[in-house]
């Protein structure tokens, strides 16, 4: 009889944990089933929107969202910002979140990564009381204080399209670039990769490489690496601060190496000057970087050459010398000045070895052109020019003589004095030769008759 007390108290204790089991599951289920309804449902989208508009400006709609591991996704967002956002219009498909397993348990919550799709903005100039403009830019830290609600350790983003307006630098557009931004401290870790740059006025712009730290004032960019596009063996490297509140200034340092020209210039110009562009150039600015920024460097030309420059082909057609329809530059080098719209060329120095010169200055206001360029060719090319070298040429400095030109214009219709100057000048070397061809021929008398006034 003990024996079968003892074998029912054990099954009633396995069916009890049976039951205990059975329910457990059930309420796990049941649980489970009423979190994910609850995730899945408009009123969890909607709540999620109304976060990302307290903390952003923004206002917008998730789409439905769903479990993904041990966190959520959905299928995309679609918000457009007030006019205090310094975002306009934004679009993300899809978006995944990770949190930590633990993290969820207590304050603040941990969030592992977002993971980000394709990814569009368009920024726009936000219109901010006086009292906010020298407002911090609110990030997310893992060093963050305890009255944080949530914690952001990672971000990944596929394919980024950012665009911005005119009145924001100028305008422009970054297409397809690839981010991995993760929390470092007070600062935010940026690398990107691949993408286009697109700016006013500019080529397109490869992006190779991009590393920048990002804080609440400033974006402080360490490693910037990019090539014209269709140019693999071009470069253009910079580096510096970028200010992003009205108190923080911007310094930026770029350099420039094997840019082609022909990228660069429009016609005709690209068609007259060849080479490859390198240089530094440092660049300031105080808080409205496009209003107030102002840089110097130096520029090269390295394998340069002159092609059928209006003015030195004129030249050349009288010295007969065939030497300055394709000039090759031993030296081609400059100082540059940028300020807003102005591009300044000064300190000209251009020479081709023995056979010519030149130095001066160029301003570009937009696409107006204003300048002097000094022209020096060898004396012993003067007595090519009977007649003309004393009217258009004077002796000076290295043993060249020089002639000043005076440009005009603008880019895509650029003007010279010399050669009207040159034309004015044979032309009355050719009246006197005929006047006096008729006076050795012709007596005077006769002509006087006819032409009271002729000499």
């Amino acid at each position: 009889m003990k024996q079968k007390s003892k074998g029912g108290k054990k099954h009633i204790i396995l069916l009890f944990f049976f039951i205990l089991f059975t329910l457990l599951i059930l309420i796990s289920v049941s649980f489970i089933y009423w979190v994910n309804g609850i995730v899945k449902s408009k009123a969890f989208a909607d709540y999620a929107a109304k976060i990302v508009e307290k903390y952003t400006a923004i206002s917008g709609q998730f789409e439905p969202f769903s479990f993904y591991g041990f966190g959520l996704e959905t299928q995309g967002y679609k918000g457009k910002g007030s006019k205090e956002s310094p975002v306009e219009l934004i679009s993300i498909h899809p978006i995944a979140v990770q949190l930590s397993s633990l993290g969820i348990w207590g304050r603040p919550w941990i969030v592992r990564s977002i993971e980000l799709g394709n990814l569009s903005i368009d920024l726009q100039t936000p219109e901010l009381p006086a009292e906010r403009k020298t407002e911090k830019i609110p990030l997310a830290s893992p060093y963050s204080n305890k009255e944080e609600a949530v914690l952001l350790e990672k971000i990944q983003v596929r394919s980024l399209d950012l665009k911005w307006p005119t009145s924001m630098g100028g305008g422009g557009e970054i297409k397809d670039i690839e981010l991995n931004i993760v929390s470092q401290k007070e600062k935010w870790l940026i690398n990107g990769n691949k993408g286009l740059l697109l700016l006013k006025s500019f080529p397109e712009l490869a992006i190779e490489e991009i590393k920048a730290f990002l804080d609440r004032t400033s974006i402080d960019l360490s490693k910037g690496k990019l090539h014209l596009n269709g140019f693999p063996k071009s470069l253009v490297t910079t580096e510096g601060t970028i200010g992003l509140l009205p108190t923080q200034n911007t310094h930026i340092d770029l350099s420039l190496n094997q840019i082609p020209l022909e990228a660069v210039l429009n016609e005709p110009l690209r068609n007259e000057l060849k080479g490859n562009l390198r240089g530094t150039i440092g660049i300031n600015a105080s808080h409205d970087i496009m209003k107030t920024y102002h840089g110097e460097g130096e520029l090269y030309i390295d394998q340069g050459r002159l092609v059928h420059v209006p003015f030195l082909t004129n030249l050349d057609s009288f010295l007969k010398l065939n030497r300055l329809e394709d000039i090759p530059l031993s030296v081609a080098r400059n100082a540059v000045t940028l300020e807003p719209n102005t591009i300044k060329l000064h300190n000209i120095d251009w020479q081709s070895e023995d056979t010519m010169k030149m130095t001066g200055w160029i301003t570009l206001v937009g696409q107006k052109v204003s300048g002097i360029l000094m022209l020096g060719i060898r004396a012993d090319w003067i007595p090519r020019l009977p007649g003309l070298g004393g009217k258009l040429f004077n002796p000076g400095e290295g043993g060249y003589f020089w002639t000043e030109i005076h440009l005009s214009g603008t880019l895509n219709d650029l003007h010279e004095d010399f050669s009207p100057r040159l034309n004015n000048a044979v032309q009355g070397i050719l009246q006197k030769g005929i006047e006096k061809e008729i006076q050795r021929q012709v007596p005077g008398r006769i002509f006087k008759n006819i032409l009271p006034n002729f000499p």
